[in-house]
């Protein structure tokens, strides 16, 4: 037998016995010395974990914010169900329709009246909508949510476009 094949049978033997000690290793202890267990999620000294939002944090706002873009055209007769402010260039407001019928007719009111190229259009697992508008001023994600009663949920987050 040459050196070369001797070589190969000698690493081919050490990583076999490497992957059987590996699978004899002892599993890891799950309790400190001090009789803690380690699996438990334990909140650091100092409370370093954010605290809960406050509820004021969830209210809705039917007024859209004083920086809105004019460049989104909020259809005549649509009710604003919530509307917002991400910061400096974001937006999100979500329109409520009674029915499918009339948010297809919001939707597409929006599209045309804020002059929008619509992409990445996909019909969603319940039934609605979703897709990419953008204009000069705008790139938008939109979305269709239906309700439990009817109603539909138009979701539109905002972005102005820089440059």
């Amino acid at each position: 037998m040459t050196k070369t094949p001797r070589l190969a049978a000698g690493a081919i033997a050490l990583g076999l016995a490497a992957t059987l000690l590996a699978g004899c290793a002892p599993e890891p202890d799950t309790v400190s010395p001090d009789g803690r267990d380690l699996t438990e999620k334990v909140e650091p000294e100092g409370g370093s974990w954010a605290e809960p939002n406050p509820e004021e944090a969830y209210e809705k706002s039917a007024e859209l914010p004083d920086d809105f873009p004019a460049d989104f055209v909020v259809p005549e007769g649509a009710v604003v169900d919530d509307a917002g402010s991400r910061g400096f260039g974001s937006w999100y407001v979500v329109l409520r329709a009674p029915d499918q019928d009339t948010a297809n007719t919001l939707w597409d009111a929006v599209v045309t009246g804020s002059g929008f190229a619509a992409s990445d259009e996909a019909e969603t697992g319940d039934g609605g909508r979703t897709a990419t508008l953008v204009s000069p001023a705008l790139e938008v994600t939109a979305v269709t949510l239906a309700g439990d009663d009817g109603a539909v949920l138009l979701s539109y987050d905002l972005t102005q476009v820089v440059g």
